[in-house]
């Protein structure tokens, strides 16, 4: 997804950044397991999770990048429809560039609450800065105050996925 919004942020239609992404196999063979939010929903509750939480994923607030009504497209149908969406992302595109912001997909997690979705951060924040395929988490603690921790890495791809299986195989095996 963070592919996607740097697209955006440079002016690239929705439609043509997703197909970029699934061509370059930054997403799952269906992109509607990505633009769903579910799979950083997944992660965010992970994380919560770790930080002593008990949310559920029934906490969890996930905003779609897609309509409800191509969900029951197929493929091909959801691919040639999310043309159909464009000129809304532009807009709000638009509307974050206005207010001197870039258009993010981000998790938000509290120790009562998770929600997942498009926000409008600021651009010189690390979210702001993000581009290309990678992915980043901001912990903010109060030891730092409003200065966050960030990690930053590599999103998306056949290797990424690679690794990270193969780091799950080692660690199933070491168990």
């Amino acid at each position: 997804l963070g592919y996607l919004m740097s697209g955006l942020q440079d002016g690239h239609a929705f439609s043509k950044v997703v197909k970029q992404a699934k061509d370059l196999g930054y997403t799952e063979p269906d992109p509607r397991d990505d633009l769903g939010g579910m799979d950083v929903a997944r992660k965010a509750l992970i994380l919560s999770r770790l930080w002593g939480s008990k949310l559920e994923m029934k906490d969890v607030s996930v905003e779609s990048l897609y309509p409800e009504d191509f969900a029951g497209l197929d493929i091909p149908e959801f691919m040639d429809s999310l043309e159909k969406v464009d000129a809304a992302y532009a807009k709000k595109v638009a509307d974050a560039e206005a207010s001197g912001k870039a258009l993010r997909y981000v998790a938000t997690i509290d120790e009562k609450s998770c929600t997942v979705g498009l926000k409008a951060v600021a651009k010189d924040s690390p979210l702001g800065q993000l581009s290309g395929s990678d992915n980043l988490v901001e912990f903010y603690t109060e030891t730092y105050g409003e200065k966050p921790v960030v990690v930053q890495g590599a999103g998306a791809g056949d290797k990424v996925t690679a690794v990270g299986v193969v780091a799950d195989m080692v660690r199933v095996m070491s168990h």
